[in-house]
């Protein structure tokens, strides 16, 4: 049986890629990690149910002493969810399944490790998740507040009066401040939920 050529490089190249991916990620296994409390004042909740079996595309430009852009695919389901994002150019650098009161069943990652992938989707749930949702996972002395300011929503979380978090809601984008942690996240929806 002879194989064309372009079969057999389009096998090498998808060979190559599954071992480059391998061995170039952390992957976790499924009792590695347990639902925790993440910077021990919010623990991780359940997907609303409004939420449930959609998925959003988004870009992330996710600011600190440099900048990094993402692209993110989000899954929603009723166990929990399914992230996957890549840089601009394509290459893929996180998989993720998180459950709730599970954690990651799955965590496939090339660059980050598994506090910053808990800390995406803490940030995920804090911009998406319902106000309810988020003030059960919020320790007695820590509080969110939603108002409006110059036609837009804004969301605090604060400890003893002080906002540790800003997340802004604008026309075009959504914009975190977590001047705890020092860091700022712009995430703009590329389809619609």
């Amino acid at each position: 049986m002879m194989f064309r050529p372009l079969v057999v490089r389009h096998i090498l190249l998808s060979f190559i890629f599954i071992v480059f991916f391998s061995s170039c990620s952390h992957v976790m296994k499924k009792d590695e990690v347990k639902n925790e409390f993440i910077n021990d004042f919010y623990a991780l909740q359940a997907v609303p149910a409004s939420f449930l079996n959609t998925s959003v595309l988004e870009s992330l430009v996710f600011k600190n002493a440099q900048t990094q852009k993402l692209l993110t695919q989000i899954e929603f389901n009723d166990k929990g969810l399914h992230m996957v994002a890549m840089t601009y150019s394509g290459l893929p650098i996180i998989q993720a399944k998180w459950q709730y009161n599970v954690g990651f069943i799955e965590l496939i990652s090339q660059r980050f490790p598994h506090a910053v992938v808990m800390r995406m989707i803490r940030d995920i749930q804090w911009v998406k998740w319902p106000i309810h949702s988020i003030r059960k996972g919020l320790l007695d002395k820590y509080s969110l507040v939603e108002f409006s300011e110059n036609n837009y929503k804004i969301r605090q979380i604060k400890y003893n009066n002080t906002v540790l978090v800003k997340i802004t809601y604008r026309s075009d984008h959504i914009v975190l401040e977590n001047t705890a942690e020092k860091y700022a996240l712009v995430i703009e929806q590329l389809n619609d939920k």
